[in-house]
């Protein structure tokens, strides 16, 4: 309490003098700035993630590939994200937040600009592949220089401000993506980027960081990330190869290659001394299974994301416009119930709404599962989508929330980390369940394969819905709780 009491002094001084008026408008105009910088930035990942799902029937049409094929975009950008999330905030620790973050944004616009360009799929996959690994680098480090620079008792709503930007994004997406499919090509997609990052760089030159700051020596796991790399990619593969047509020996391979391989991750992590991520903290109840929930209910969300635009325009035979409409069904309830998500939290506990929203899910799921056929009507499809859209809602911010404050304080950064790492996870194995039932390439998927497809994700709803049990309902007593010195005033300096 003493600390949030002196960091209330931090940008609202007590007496309103002439000079502390100007400088708390000066420190507001500087916090609004802050907030737009890392909102800017935050939103690249998630937008360019579902704004894309509505173009995956043209590309595999453009190019000529099949559904296994597609997939693999969507599979490498979920890797890569994966697997450089921990290390960019590491980066950032070690040279500096705001330089690590613009340099993450300049490589995302250079590598925007050549997949637009990008002559074959083998190439589309490379730059957007690379558009993930820089993105990783931007995204934590926002966030970090956030809780450097807000006062304890602001973060929790300036986390809020950004975090409600980024699930907007991943709402409009699908909506945005099916508006530039109207207009033309696929590749106005990634152009879409440069107003976005342009105006990003422009804040953060009008925030005025310092770029000074670093230290002598890089120290990563490498090591460890490009393992577990390799771990995420055998995943896909074997899910791939349920498929039928990826040969016995690439099976094998894979089911061979995975267990000794994650045998060399585990060593790794326990013997190094800054491990891709803090993996002590799953010791935590609570942490463990708001984190499982976060995994197992982006996966829900992600296969479904992913899956409708094969079942609308290849089943159905209906338009982009219809696919980025359901899509939205389920998106938008996402970004629109989120703070009504977290405010019940605060007043009622974490358990009750992430129970509540995984309820929802779980309904929702059954819903489509029992209902879904090839004549299936546009409003029970949007319907039931919406209601798995307010389940997430109402359950994904709490879930985080409660991951986050169930760790020390001093490990609060490294905790947002995993659970973020985790969240592509969820993603990554939802693409490859995808992936590994869509098995037909010119012919259009049968019904049965979507049933399939709803099936799974019925199960890993329910094991969604037990994880959330695990969750605490408050955390520790405020009293209780190792007092964390006031963050110091936006100091650019510090980044």
């Amino acid at each position: 309490m003493r600390a949030q009491l002196r960091s209330n002094r931090v940008w609202w001084p007590g007496r309103r003098d002439r000079a502390g008026e100007e400088r708390a408008s000066e420190q507001g105009s500087r916090y609004t700035l802050l907030i737009l910088t890392v909102s800017l930035g935050g939103i690249l990942a998630p937008l360019n993630s579902t704004m894309l799902a509505v173009a995956l029937p043209d590309l595999r049409r453009d190019f000529g590939i099949g559904h296994a094929e597609i997939a693999w975009l969507v599979s490498a950008y979920l890797i890569a994200m994966a697997v450089a999330q921990p290390l960019g905030g590491r980066l950032g620790d070690q040279l500096g937040r705001a330089r690590v973050f613009r340099a993450g944004l300049v490589l995302f616009l250079g590598l925007s600009l050549a997949a637009a360009a990008a002559p074959g799929f083998a190439w589309l996959i490379a730059f957007r592949t690379g558009q993930a690994l820089v993105g990783a680098a931007v995204i934590p480090n926002g966030l970090a220089m956030l809780r450097e620079s807000v006062p304890l008792n602001r973060l929790g709503r300036s986390g809020g401000t950004t975090g409600a930007a980024m699930s907007t994004a991943a709402a409009v997406g699908p909506l945005l993506g099916a508006g530039l499919l109207a207009l033309g090509s696929w590749r106005l997609l990634f152009l879409m980027n440069v107003p976005l990052v342009a105006f990003a760089l422009l804040a953060l030159y009008r925030l005025a960081p310092s770029f000074n700051r670093g230290r002598e020596r890089i120290s990563l796991d490498w090591v460890g990330a490009g393992a577990f790399a390799g771990l995420l990619i055998l995943v896909t593969v074997l899910l791939n190869a349920l498929r039928g047509d990826a040969g016995v020996v690439i099976l094998i391979a894979a089911a061979i290659a995975f267990p000794l391989l994650l045998l060399g991750f585990l060593r790794q992590q326990v013997s190094t001394r800054t491990p891709i991520a803090e993996w002590r903290l799953f010791r935590i109840r609570s942490y463990a299974g708001a984190t499982a929930y976060i995994l197992l209910s982006n996966l829900v969300m992600y296969t479904i994301i992913l899956a409708i635009p094969f079942f609308v325009r290849e089943v159905q035979g209906k338009g982009s416009f219809t696919t980025g409409t359901l899509l939205g069904a389920v998106s938008i309830p996402v970004a629109l119930i989120a703070p009504i998500g977290g405010r019940i939290s605060d007043e009622a506990g974490r358990r009750p709404p992430i129970v509540g929203g995984s309820v929802l899910v779980v309904a929702g799921v059954t819903a489509l599962l029992l209902g879904i056929s090839r004549d299936v009507s546009y409003l029970f499809f949007a319907s039931v989508l919406f209601v798995i859209g307010v389940g997430l809602g109402f359950s994904v911010g709490p879930a985080s929330a409660a991951a986050i404050e169930s760790t020390p304080a001093e490990l609060a950064g490294t905790a947002a980390g995993t659970n973020s790492m985790m969240r592509y996870v969820g993603s990554i194995i939802g693409a490859g369940v995808l992936g590994s039932v869509l098995n037909t390439n010119d012919a259009a998927p049968a019904v049965d394969l979507f049933r399939l497809i709803l099936a799974v994700l019925v199960i890993v709803a329910v094991l969604g819905a037990l994880s959330s049990l695990l969750v605490h309902r408050f955390p520790r007593a405020e009293e209780e709780a190792p007092e964390v010195a006031a963050a110091p005033a936006l100091a650019p300096a510090d980044w």
